[in-house]
């Protein structure tokens, strides 16, 4: 009776840790897969940057050294506008829905530049970055809803960086989530910042709370430039080497 009582109590807590076990390995019901819609070939060098114009429903984009200059592309890839503009080493692009302009980042001077969407140049201004060393610099720009800057430090050591309004550095925060940090959006409805990695291959949802919340991977390399478009759920992610523009919607699993 002994050695059955104990037989039933081993049973028991087997049955207790399987079942753990088993809840351990669910997945989550609220996970979703990046689905790639399209990939188009862009017609300029090294997109570098990219940021969602609202009022045309249109993106623009930067590009690398030698050309250095500003682009308006469709949704679909086609080139509509080259700015007279051309920076010294643009990196990084904004679009500033209160005043109908584009901020662009200067990667070796920590310069954010503002520019009409004539091309003529409106204000630069040196941000006052601590952290900014390492022998890389400015790489990703977007802005807030309220008029703030955000911007990434690409690497060695990655950072993101916070300026007010009135370019006041509010915060620098390490990242080490990836291998390097190429591009940013903010998304108003997650309340988080969409990030790609080019060297590590992989988009990413983080916010300064929680870190990464989410993340895919990409089947294509050096992604520069990302943007969420929430109207339409969809991504649009540039690659520097492949000089192509990619659409990505999120579908349930």
């Amino acid at each position: 009776m002994k050695n059955k009582f104990y037989l039933a109590i081993v049973l028991s807590l087997f049955i207790i840790i399987s079942c753990s076990v088993d809840d351990s390995i669910t997945e989550p019901e609220d996970q979703y897969i990046l689905v790639l819609d399209s990939e188009i070939g862009l017609n300029m060098a090294e997109p570098s940057g990219l940021t969602y114009d609202p009022n045309t429903q249109t993106l623009w984009t930067v590009n690398d050294p030698p050309t250095n200059r500003i682009y308006n592309i469709s949704l679909e890839g086609e080139l509509l506008q080259t700015l007279d503009f051309v920076g010294d080493d643009l990196e990084g692009i904004a679009f500033d829905i209160s005043t109908n302009t584009l901020w662009i980042a200067e990667e070796e001077t920590s310069e954010i530049v503002n520019i009409s969407l004539q091309g003529e140049e409106l204000q630069r201004v040196e941000l006052n970055i601590s952290q900014y060393y390492g022998g890389t610099g400015l790489e990703g720009l977007c802005m807030g809803s309220s008029g703030e800057f955000y911007l990434l430090k690409e690497r060695n050591p990655g950072f993101f960086i916070e300026v007010s309004q009135d370019f006041t550095t509010l915060q620098e925060t390490e990242l080490s989530f990836a291998d390097d940090y190429s591009g940013i959006c903010y998304d108003n409805s997650r309340d988080g910042f969409w990030i790609v990695s080019d060297e590590s291959e992989m988009l990413y949802l983080w916010d300064l709370t929680n870190g990464v919340r989410e993340q895919y991977p990409l089947n294509f390399p050096k992604a520069e430039g990302v943007v969420f478009v929430e109207e339409t759920n969809s991504f649009y992610i540039v690659s520097d080497s492949e000089q192509k523009l990619y659409k990505f919607h999120l579908e349930e699993r």
